[in-house]
């Protein structure tokens, strides 16, 4: 997760890792936030589409800002996510993190596919530990609509 700044060119103030996604709230201590100021949280995950949260920032009120990417699409910048079980959802299949899911995303999980690969690796994008045929299908589908991540300008 970063913290940056809602104002051009959107300075990093502060980045924390953690563990989370498929329901699990994460919560992070952040230092470096100033009250009444606006700020982008972004999300990065291993092989999903960075996501920003929406336009215009969020504010810390006493020290603490609680955020939910979850309740509707429009928690992302350019409502850059997926309806996944009744709950939003980065996009997944950005397994080289240039940020658009493409022909070359899907050539990489087509090979680990080939070569039965499995485990916790980049390519198995839906999470079953498995790469095969069903992370092509998430690949193919995600590039058809031209995901891409979505910043501010």
């Amino acid at each position: 997760m970063e913290l940056r700044s809602a104002v051009s060119p959107y300075g990093l103030v502060e980045s924390k890792r953690g563990l989370g996604g498929q329901g699990i709230a994460q919560q992070f201590q952040i230092v470096n936030a100033v009250n009444g100021t606006p700020y982008y949280i972004v999300v990065k995950h291993r092989n999903s589409i960075e996501t920003w949260s929406k336009s215009g920032g969020e504010i810390f009120t006493n020290g603490t800002l609680t955020y939910n990417f979850t309740t509707a699409a429009s928690q992302a910048f350019g409502n850059n996510m997926v309806l996944v079980n009744g709950k939003y959802s980065l996009y997944a299949a950005d397994v080289n993190q240039d940020g658009i899911i493409d022909a070359t995303d899907l050539s990489m999980v087509d090979n680990d596919a080939f070569n039965f690969v499995s485990g916790y690796v980049i390519t198995n994008v839906n999470g079953d530990d498995i790469v095969d045929g069903s992370d092509l299908s998430v690949v193919d589908n995600n590039a058809f609509n031209l995901v891409t991540k979505i910043t501010p300008q």
